[in-house]
């Protein structure tokens, strides 16, 4: 997969004719999942694109109202990937690039050699959010840019989301994210310290993962090549694992129901 920055993307960088999607994809849940296969469909005629953020544009533009992640960059970059993405065009946000309007954004794609969008049906951006999916098929045909509006996924007779799934981790109720996002919720994390009296690795998870609420979980841990079953306790945002020392000094865990969930079979991010 090819990761250019905006300004390499403007300076038509892939010189090939793209099909792509835009947003943050926090978490790559379902609904993403159906964005990119839209977007792969338009191969070999046009090559794969995603177009992100390096971060969320609401912890810039709202701080204090910002939750978290659902993933890290690399985790998402890892996702794309292994989705079969071929171009990644990562925006740096800034209050400059927020000035942008739906149009001028649009004409942006255009020029770059994108020939056709895919979006959600509750899409929104360009400057004050002017640009909807239905003004967004107004403007890709005076632009002359194919465009498909993507219904939205559903999961229990409402729309999944980014902001759902957040709310399902922070209260605990990781089988219904791992439902949302179609496998289970997943953390990257650095060795803190070793408690020696309690034998127990403490893990400090990256960036601004969200957690869950303290409590006992069932996990897997995947430490370099190697996956094991284990439960770990969620302590002042901390992970701690028990009677266990890890190789490396960064693991990938997934919250997870043994009962339903097989080690073998987890699609690690």
């Amino acid at each position: 997969m090819n990761v250019l920055t905006w300004e390499e993307f403007q300076n038509n960088y892939s010189q090939e004719q793209l099909a792509a999607t835009v947003g943050v994809f926090d978490g790559l849940h379902y609904g993403h999942q159906v964005l990119i296969e839209t977007v792969k469909q338009q191969s070999p005629a046009l090559r794969s694109c995603v177009i992100t953020f390096r971060e969320n544009p609401k912890k810039i533009l709202h701080p204090s109202s910002y939750q978290g992640s659902l993933l890290t960059l690399e985790q998402k970059l890892s996702g794309f990937q292994n989705m079969g993405i071929e171009y990644c065009v990562m925006i740096d946000f800034s209050n400059n690039f927020a000035k942008l309007t739906g149009r001028e954004f649009l004409a942006a794609l255009y020029i770059a050699n994108v020939r056709f969008l895919a979006v959600g049906v509750n899409f929104q951006f360009g400057h004050n959010l002017d640009t909807n999916a239905t003004r967004v098929e107004k403007l890709s045909e005076e632009i002359g840019l194919r465009s498909c509006i993507v219904k939205n996924i559903m999961y229990h007779s409402h729309a999944i989301s980014s902001s759902r799934i957040r709310h399902a981790v922070l209260e605990g109720r990781l089988g219904e994210a791992a439902e949302m996002l179609g496998r289970p919720y997943q953390i990257l994390a650095r060795r803190e310290r070793y408690a020696i009296a309690e034998k127990s690795e403490y893990f400090l998870p990256e960036d601004d993962l969200l957690i869950p609420p303290e409590g006992q979980y069932e996990a897997f841990i995947k430490d370099n090549d190697m996956v094991q079953e284990t439960k770990v306790n969620v302590v002042h945002n901390h992970l701690a694992l028990m009677r266990l020392r890890m190789q490396s000094e960064k693991i990938r865990l997934a919250f997870v129901d043994k009962a339903v969930q097989e080690k073998e079979k987890i699609v690690w991010l």
